[in-house]
């Protein structure tokens, strides 16, 4: 079955939503049941479909055997019963926007449920393992959009399996005016960077060879998505994008090292060792059109930690950053020799960054380290560099 998703024209269009509000389940299926032998089509709306109104319409569908595709909530995708109907009417393809899990999810990663995106994605692997190919509408360009949400956008249609994933720029970004974190210029990078890079050959085939079930729909689109990102410009992987991946990082800490505790009101503040189960967690957002970046540090901050941020701040203040913000109040642990040995042979350094630096909720962090180590000449530098 070549059908492709993209072209309207293969598909008859049945309305399920109008301007009057959901329309009956009898009235829809009796529409389809006068389309011409072997006929596709497309349940369309004014809304996606919401569980109760979705799953009414397939159990109507359900004989007829007509391939035909519809949009979605995320909502009914992740309600396993509707899928199960869509499938049994005949559903080659499930249509859905960015909503839900998947704004936070994709936009920073600093508020996002993760528990919720995972939840997500696997609703969305099912519904590939059950023959479906899904159509992603990915708006990119709200208001807490960065430049890292490229990169996100890349890694979940990877993970949920997208067949047909469609990049789009936000309405308001439409407008001429863009509300998200990014100025004009790097909104407009970014989406011809990610569609570049969603129409290689590797990328199209990876999304059609598994699961299988629809792989002709899935090459067909792909490959018209390929020939329309031939004609655009090609976007680039910029210093901003990078730092933003490569700071948006979890990483494990080493256990041999000696921590001195930060967090916890629970357990008095002592030197051990780091169990294998410490990590360290860096999230950080930017906002390009003031020049701004806020890194959250949380977890087990050990020597190797220490010199990959200091290394990611300098490049921060290379791309262009005037104002960075750190905050750790989510430092559970500091490595001893971080505070004896790495702030004074990196003391040029810190000064330097100092001057565009600014660390927040560090007081409690201060506080548990001189009770352990006594007021310091590197414990006074960390105070310093946190005045910038």
């Amino acid at each position: 079955m070549r059908l492709d998703l993209l072209d309207a024209h293969e598909q008859h269009g049945i309305v399920v939503h109008d301007e009057h509000g959901p329309r009956g389940p009898a009235l829809v299926a009796a529409e389809v049941a006068g389309l011409p032998s072997g006929a596709r089509f497309a349940l369309s709306g004014a809304h996606a479909l919401e569980p109760a109104q979705a799953s009414a319409v397939f159990r109507a569908l359900a004989g007829q055997r007509r391939p035909f595709r519809v949009r979605l909530s995320m909502a009914s995708i992740q309600h396993k019963a509707v899928v199960d109907d869509a499938a049994r009417a005949g559903c080659v393809a499930i249509e859905f926007d960015r909503e839900g899990p998947l704004v936070d999810g994709l936009a920073t990663g600093l508020h996002a449920d993760r528990s919720s995106l995972d939840r997500a994605i696997g609703a969305l692997r099912r519904v590939r393992g059950l023959g479906v190919a899904t159509m992603a509408h990915l708006r990119l360009g709200l208001p807490d959009d960065d430049e890292g949400v490229f990169e996100r956008t890349l890694w979940f249609c990877r993970r949920a399996l997208i067949a047909v994933p469609v990049i789009e720029p936000a309405p308001l970004a439409q407008g001429g005016g863009v509300s998200s974190r990014m100025d004009t210029d790097s909104l407009e990078n970014g989406l011809h960077w990610t569609r570049r890079k969603l129409a290689r050959h590797r990328s199209i085939w990876r999304r059609a060879l598994w699961p299988g079930g629809v792989r002709d729909v899935a090459l067909v689109a792909g490959y018209r998505l390929r020939r329309d990102a031939a004609q655009q410009r090609r976007g680039r992987y910029t210093a901003r994008m990078r730092l933003l991946r490569r700071l948006n990082r979890t990483a494990r800490a080493k256990a041999r090292s000696q921590f001195l505790l930060t967090l916890g009101d629970d357990r008095a503040p002592h030197a051990g060792p780091a169990t294998r189960r410490a990590w360290l967690r860096t999230r950080a957002t930017s906002d390009a059109r003031v020049r701004a970046l806020f890194i959250r540090v949380e977890g087990a901050l050990d020597l190797r930690g220490a010199r990959r941020l200091l290394e990611r701040l300098g490049q921060a203040v290379q791309a262009g950053y005037q104002r960075i913000t750190i905050d750790v109040d989510g430092v559970e642990a500091v490595a001893r020799e971080v505070v004896t040995g790495f702030l004074a042979q990196n003391e040029a350094r810190l000064a330097e960054i100092a001057k565009c630096t600014r660390v927040v909720n560090l007081s409690g962090v201060l506080a548990a380290l001189r009770e352990q180590l006594g007021d310091s000449a590197d414990l006074r530098l960390i105070e310093f560099a946190a005045r910038g």
